[in-house]
């Protein structure tokens, strides 16, 4: 029967229904070909959504609205461009910093490719880019959310493991900026090797601009300042850093840039919880499929098959991600790491793995599981957010896959990158 189960869930994806109906469509086939009570679908669902970690997400999302609809976003990509636009492929380099600095406000690589590419593609377009690369730039760049803090992905994490949060955002700091001065390097060969489709109209470097940008994004960059400073002092929790984090972006808007109105907030409101919506019908979906795979002992099946191949730890960890990319390329990210952390996070504890460095390999897998085809969510937001074609994008994206993929391995093998900050604030 779990044959059947897990059959019928690839069927489902592979005929294009949304993840979190394929999800829970499978598990109601299981429950009623198991005789069991219908009953259990609702309780699981709902218990695994109760989760005081989670919360975070509708803090989080809602700041990120607030932040787009305030001006925010504009000036980051104002001041990320006076700041490297110069460079050659400057408009492509400035999309990596905007990305860098949004990561530490919304924690979401779709709603980061939808705010800022729907600023930056046309942009770059206008200035002489080709604009499916444009979009790829934009769509690569985004993962960049998830991996610095404040990162939904990884408070999804902690919520599942029990892992400090807090310890998960500083580990994602110097391997979310190893990946965007990995995506700077392609974008400037990319951009001196054919012009034509990879470089633009840069810039001229001005002082006074930059300068000036900088002052006018300050709000912003002193937001991540205040979310992993106040997390790591232990005066709030992340789930509480999101609703301040959400305040803060009100006060900005309301008082500093006055670029919002109270009669935007219904719509702030509502827009926040279509996002919120979706993301936790999919991780109620997932809860509940990944209940009825622990019940089939499923995880300890896997756990038994793959220690069974190699004792060799650095084996061991190289089969659990290179067995998470496949998944990843099938799956909703979120689905993915609600499914595969309680299988593969034990092995790794067994293995004698530092919980944290395993956690950011695993975060690190996911978010490539996003921009690979056939399911790559960001590809598709980005495609639609660009108006260009899916296979044109996915063409463009294979330089910044390599990179993604050489700083996986990177962390991986070298766990002191992920840890030295941990370690430094003592979190570890």
């Amino acid at each position: 029967m779990i044959l059947l189960f897990g059959t019928l869930f690839f069927i489902l994806l592979a005929i294009g229904v949304p993840v979190a109906f394929s999800l829970g469509l499978s598990s109601l086939f299981y429950i009623i070909t198991a005789d069991a009570s219908l009953i259990i679908i609702p309780q699981r669902m709902f218990a695994g959504a109760d989760s005081f970690s989670l919360m975070a997400i509708p803090f989080f999302v809602f700041a990120g609205e607030v932040m787009n609809k305030s001006g925010v976003t504009k000036r980051i990509v104002e001041f990320a461009a006076s700041f490297v636009g110069f460079v050659r492929g400057g408009l492509a380099h400035a999309t990596i910093v905007a990305n860098i600095i949004m990561a530490g406000i919304s924690g979401s690589t779709t709603a980061d490719v939808a705010a800022l590419g729907s600023m930056l593609i046309p942009s770059m377009v206008e200035a002489g880019y080709d604009r499916s690369y444009s979009t790829s730039v934009n769509a690569a760049a985004a993962t960049i959310g998830s991996i610095i803090p404040p990162s939904i992905l990884m408070i999804l994490y902690g919520s599942i493991t029990g892992i400090s949060i807090g310890a998960l955002f500083v580990s994602g700091f110097i391997p979310g900026l190893i990946v965007g001065f990995g995506f700077m390097i392609v974008c400037y060969f990319l951009a001196r090797r054919n012009p034509a489709l990879y470089d633009g109209k840069s810039l001229d470097f001005s002082l006074k601009r930059l300068v000036l940008s900088f002052f006018k994004a300050v709000p912003a960059l002193t937001m991540p300042v205040i979310i992993v400073g106040g997390i790591l002092s232990g005066v709030f929790t992340a789930t509480e850093a999101g609703a301040i984090a959400s305040v803060y972006g009100i006060l900005v808007g309301l008082f500093l840039y006055k670029e919002i109105r109270i009669k935007d907030f219904p719509d702030l409101i509502v827009d926040s919880a279509n996002v919120t919506g979706m993301a936790m019908l999919i991780v109620s979906s997932a809860i509940l499929f990944s209940w009825i795979l622990a019940i089939e002992e499923i995880p300890v099946m896997i756990g038994t098959f793959v220690t069974s191949l190699s004792s060799n730890p650095h084996i061991v960890l190289f089969i659990m991600i290179l067995s998470m990319l496949v998944i990843g390329c099938f799956m909703d990210t979120t689905a993915a790491a609600i499914i595969m952390v309680p299988v593969y996070q034990p092995i790794a504890s067994a293995m004698g793995l530092n919980q944290i460095h395993f956690a950011l390999v695993m975060v690190l897998t996911f978010i490539i599981g996003g921009v690979t085809p056939p399911v790559g969510i960001t590809i598709y937001v980005a495609t639609a957010v660009g108006k260009t074609k899916f296979g044109k994008v996915v063409r463009n994206m294979w330089p910044f896959l390599a990179v993604l993929l050489v700083v996986l391995l990177l962390i991986a093998y070298v766990p002191s990158i992920s840890l030295f900050l941990p370690k430094l604030l003592g979190q570890v």
